[in-house]
């Protein structure tokens, strides 16, 4: 096994390339240096022997590190079509593999916002302009909902004080993967969530608000044509809980700047929006 491994002299890291050995007398593995490679951040394809490019480790440690912007460009690319043919195959312990690789360097948020969604606009678009069949848009958006239920599985945390959060959808919304997203990102910090999409009507929302007494809603829209129904939710919510805390986000709310809606809009679309909130009223 072949990898980069980074060390830190004076702050700055230098990087070495490494073959892991395995030695049966002792039982045990051993590095072997194969090359110096310098400074990490200034790192280039072409300073790794061609031997080991396509290496899945090696890509992804000139993705996170590299500084110069072809460089780590050229590499995302590689990671994001290593990505697409795991999706498009149905192969999860493949897309596991690439999640495991990339949040050695990344964490949860960047995998979803970086490589999951944008891999997956990319699907739609392909769709959308006949460059792939339906059968695989349909592989591909289950393999990736598959994928986040073993992420959430082994990022389970206790749930602590932190606050109860209800994610839901306005009627007429039939989307899955965005809001299973963000139940995983929530989740993933210690929120209790409890995620009753898609597409429920208004008043079974408040009714199932009056059962569970959550601390804070997330609301996900992603057709614009939805947009007035979510507004109808939202004042129905309103209606009956005035102080609850209520966020709103997702593609249709990005693409409307001048939303008059009785709740927080989450409006760049990235899920650094929820670090950015305050979730325990």
């Amino acid at each position: 096994m072949v990898y980069i491994r980074s060390k830190k002299v004076k702050g700055i890291d230098y990087a070495y390339l490494v073959k892991s050995i395995w030695e049966p007398n002792l039982n045990t593995s051993r590095q072997k240096t194969i090359k110096y490679l310098g400074n990490a951040s200034n790192l280039t394809i072409e300073d790794i022997p061609k031997d080991y490019r396509n290496d899945p480790k090696i890509i992804t440690f000139m993705a996170s590190h590299a500084t110069k912007d072809n460089t780590k460009k050229q590499a995302l690319l590689q990671i994001k079509d290593e990505f697409f043919k795991t999706l498009s195959n149905g192969d999860i312990n493949g897309a596991m593999r690439i999640y495991e690789r990339y949040t050695m360097y990344y964490n949860l948020r960047d995998f979803y916002d970086n490589l999951l969604k944008q891999t997956m606009y990319e699907i739609g678009e392909l769709w959308a302009k006949g460059k792939l069949d339906i059968a695989t848009e349909h592989v591909c958006s289950n393999t990736a909902q598959s994928l986040i239920d073993i992420i959430n599985e082994k990022n389970l945390k206790k749930h602590s004080n932190k606050a109860k959060i209800l994610i839901c959808t306005p009627s007429g919304e039939l989307h899955s993967l965005a809001r299973k997203v963000i139940e995983s990102i929530l989740m993933s910090k210690g929120f209790k969530v409890v995620n009753i999409s898609p597409s429920v009507p208004a008043e079974s929302v408040v009714s199932y608000v009056t059962d569970i007494n959550p601390d804070i809603i997330f609301i996900s829209i992603t057709l614009e044509e939805n947009i007035k129904a979510g507004r109808n939710l939202i004042n129905k919510i309103r209606t009956n809980f005035s102080s609850i805390l209520i966020f709103v986000g997702g593609i249709a709310i990005t693409k409307n700047d001048r939303l008059d809606l009785d709740a927080t809009i989450l409006q760049s679309g990235s899920l650094r929006d929820i670090d950015h909130q305050k979730l325990n009223p």
